[in-house]
């Protein structure tokens, strides 16, 4: 017979996370305008104990759709501060599928809107956004969604250092590079090297849609 102590803990500990979600949200909701002015950019992140640890791993899907209902008011509360700046603006949401807890709500103005705006590489591929996932087409649906790669860039000379160290065998290094989906040259630093960047997932890039009202909302 199960024991009705264990389920009452457990309970209680999903209580708990969901108020560390909505304590989260709180700390969160209110766009810091004079760090804004300052850096140009701003962002939230999932700071959320214990999935936001040094080894993270994602919540159960009901309190994924919470997260991303808390994800949205923060972001509406957000838009209606920028909207007072009257001056473009980037506020989207980051979501990363399925490394969910690396998903942020980022905002930029002046010259750091064309780096964010060119930060991912797009993915062509006609995949349709997993709304299940996260909340259904009622809230996913007001947002327009791109899909762009989750992508990790590897140098040619970190990776022939990591055979050197014997952090990596010479096969492993050849079938990281075999999965590569883009390569090149890149003037650095220490001089010129060679990268390749490898998927890992895919990233949701979300912007409220120009039809609907944000301030409606709130």
């Amino acid at each position: 017979m199960a024991n009705p102590e264990s389920n009452k803990k457990k309970v209680r500990g999903w209580k708990r996370r969901i108020r560390e979600v909505e304590d989260w949200k709180k700390r969160c909701i209110g766009l810091d305008l004079d760090t804004l002015l300052v850096d140009h950019k701003d962002y939230v992140k999932l700071w959320i104990d214990p999935w936001y640890r040094l080894v993270r791993r994602n919540p159960p899907q009901w309190l994924t759709r919470i997260i991303f209902k808390a994800m949205v008011e923060i972001y509406c509360s957000w838009h209606e501060k920028l909207r007072d700046l009257n001056e473009p603006f980037y506020l989207k949401i980051w979501l990363y599928h399925p490394s969910f807890t690396q998903s942020q709500i980022v905002v930029a103005i002046k010259e750091q809107i064309q780096y964010y705006e060119s930060l991912f590489d797009r993915d062509l591929q006609s995949k349709k956004f997993p709304s299940h996932f996260f909340a259904g087409e009622e809230i996913t649906g007001r947002f327009e969604w791109k899909l762009h790669k989750d992508a990790s860039t590897y140098w040619l000379s970190e990776l022939e250092e990591d055979i050197r160290l014997g952090l990596m065998t010479a096969n492993e290094v050849d079938a990281l590079i075999r999965r590569s989906y883009s390569e090149g040259m890149m003037e650095l630093s220490y001089g010129v090297d060679k990268y390749y960047k490898v998927g890992e997932g895919d990233v949701w890039i979300g912007e409220w849609r120009a039809d609907i009202d944000v301030r409606g909302e709130q």
